[in-house]
């Protein structure tokens, strides 16, 4: 055997031994972890109260072989708070109650209570961009309440609380579109912009309905009194809370800032009081900083198009002057409620829909010149909105159902 081919057998043996070798010296095994799905942050004073819920695995297994079996009424998630002067300091309290070491890279939600939200959240968000194992992607919501009590509710029917409170937030962003959803690093993004505002959900549970989880066996009801949902919007103004924004208002905003994904818009019918649905299935919106006088005005061109759901109008939705009426009605429904959205914002004093960092790039000059006092030039801006809707499709029938139902009644011709 050459000395060449026992130098390569002699290397082809190291990295089999290197490469079967088991174990690792700082390894964390599985059952050792405590798998963090949301974070509550509160303030208690002067101190910081941290709570985590952690996926019970246990529990989760027993629940889904269908409840049967002594754990199948265990909650699958269990929660504890701690408490510190600092959030690393209230994190570390923790080690002195749960036995596993939390892992965070499954947390799908934080929520900030109203106490915290109100004090500033700098704090918070200096720790999620300052640990490894914090993820910036992670959804935000704020409650009314206590972030430990929303942590310590189930959702009906879902076996993990905080993956079901994020994929409500996903699902409203995606279908309804009334309250945009943010995640941290977005959060951060937009209160340290020139506008240092940002809308967050708001997630509550109705006036003395809470159920906390050890009493609550979500498999032995089928309409648990706990519906925790989002109720409204949260408005920052630099890292504080400032206010309240209600579904219409908040609407309104997402229209503004570009995010209505798919949505469900309600109208008037041309000449009666009757009512008709859209379907919007694409919608755009462009803003232009254009300088009137002394002041700026926004130029707004948003383009939507959908499908007609709902028609209990008169006239036939397959005529285009009947069609062209109601994509008129639409687009002034979707006026109003972006007046209605920046009306809020602007008695507010907060720029949510982000109109200092538009004129900012389009003429940094004349923003060296506003930002000092961009409030005061915040309540003078005026919008001038223009829609374009498109209705793609009218459904199946030519005449509403009510028409069809005088047509064919006794007596109706």
């Amino acid at each position: 055997m050459s000395a060449n081919m026992r130098m390569f057998l002699l290397r082809c043996a190291a990295a089999v031994i290197f490469l079967t070798a088991t174990g690792c010296w700082n390894r964390t095994e599985l059952n050792e972890l405590g798998i963090t799905v949301a974070t509550g942050f509160d303030r208690s004073g002067d101190e910081w109260e941290i709570s985590y819920q952690i996926v019970v695995p246990s529990a989760t297994g027993a629940s889904q072989g269908g409840g049967a079996g002594g754990g199948g009424s265990q909650p699958s998630v269990s929660v504890f708070t701690t408490k510190g002067k600092t959030i690393r300091e209230a994190v570390a309290h923790g080690y002195e109650e749960n036995p596993r070491q939390l892992y965070f890279g499954h947390t799908e939600i934080t929520i900030i209570g109203k106490e915290a939200a109100e004090a500033g959240i700098n704090q918070i968000l200096d720790l999620y961009f300052r640990t490894v194992e914090a993820r910036e992607t992670v959804l935000v919501a704020v409650t009314d309440r206590k972030a430990s009590d929303m942590l310590r509710n189930m959702v009906p029917r879902e076996k993990i609380p905080g993956s079901a409170l994020a994929d409500i937030m996903r699902k409203q962003s995606a279908n309804s579109s009334y309250f945009p959803i943010i995640n941290l690093f977005q959060l951060a993004l937009k209160i340290s912009s020139d506008s240092r505002a940002a809308g967050v959900p708001v997630i509550s549970v109705p006036e003395g309905s809470e159920k906390p989880l050890e009493s609550l066996d979500i498999n032995k009801t089928t309409s648990p009194p706990v519906k925790m949902k989002i109720v409204r919007l949260g408005v920052f103004k630099g890292d504080r809370l400032a206010g309240w924004l209600n579904r219409a208002q908040s609407y309104g905003i997402a229209w503004l800032t570009d995010q209505v994904k798919g949505s469900t818009l309600s109208f008037t019918c041309p000449r009666t009081d009757s009512k008709g649905s859209l379907r919007i299935i694409t919608a755009k919106t462009n803003i232009t900083p254009v300088k009137a006088g002394d002041h700026y005005k926004m130029k707004v061109n948003i383009q939507a198009s959908g499908d007609l759901m709902e028609y209990m109008c008169e006239g036939d939705p397959f005529s285009p002057k009947t069609i062209q009426a109601l994509e008129r009605e639409v687009g002034v429904t979707i006026i109003d409620t972006v007046n209605t959205g920046w009306e809020a914002a602007q008695k507010m004093r907060v720029d949510l829909p982000g109109f200092a960092g538009k004129i900012h790039r389009k003429d940094p000059k004349a923003w060296r010149q506003l930002k000092d006092h961009w409030e005061e030039e915040l309540s003078k801006i005026e919008l001038e909105v223009h829609v374009t809707v498109k209705i793609e499709r009218p459904g199946l029938l030519k005449k509403s159902f009510k028409q069809l139902s005088q047509k064919t009644a006794p007596g109706g011709g």
